[in-house]
């Protein structure tokens, strides 16, 4: 899917330029985050980008000021060892493109949307966002094979 960048309104969302030094860091799983019905977010958003909004009181009553995802971009949640599925993300089938499986929302632009208003509430909230990216763990290649 090409997608018009122009077309969604950042409300004139910027970087915070925090020095390094000054930044807590809470590393997190999206999908996980939220999954557990103690996390207090409700079933249709477990899980999901929009989850993680209902939860940003929590990070900043701890005091986070970033948040870094573990590998949020597109990935077969089949490709993992026999028998077991790919929960962490990593071997992403797109670069750049926010994993379906984190959205509640299933219209075609409802992940990278979501994923937009997600980093968009969290700046708001004072938290950077990180992304976990590790560009030599993609899909397309057989196990064992370079």
């Amino acid at each position: 899917m090409v997608v018009d960048p122009s077309a969604y309104d950042w409300g004139g969302d910027a970087p915070f330029g925090r020095p390094f030094a000054k930044t807590i860091i809470y590393e997190m799983h999206v999908g996980g985050f939220t999954r557990h019905p103690s996390s207090g977010v409700c079933l249709e958003r477990r899980g999901t980008y929009a989850g993680l909004i209902d939860k940003i009181p929590y990070l900043q009553d701890l005091g986070v000021s970033a948040v870094e995802l573990l590998p949020v971009f597109a990935f077969d949640e089949q490709d993992g060892p026999p028998g077991l599925g790919n929960y962490w993300g990593y071997q992403p089938l797109s670069f750049f493109a926010p994993h379906d499986g984190y959205s509640s929302r299933s219209d075609p632009l409802g992940a990278l949307d979501e994923f937009r208003d997600m980093v968009k509430a969290l700046h708001r909230a004072g938290i950077e966002v990180i992304l976990d990216v590790v560009y030599n763990h993609t899909a397309g290649r057989g196990r064992g094979r370079p």
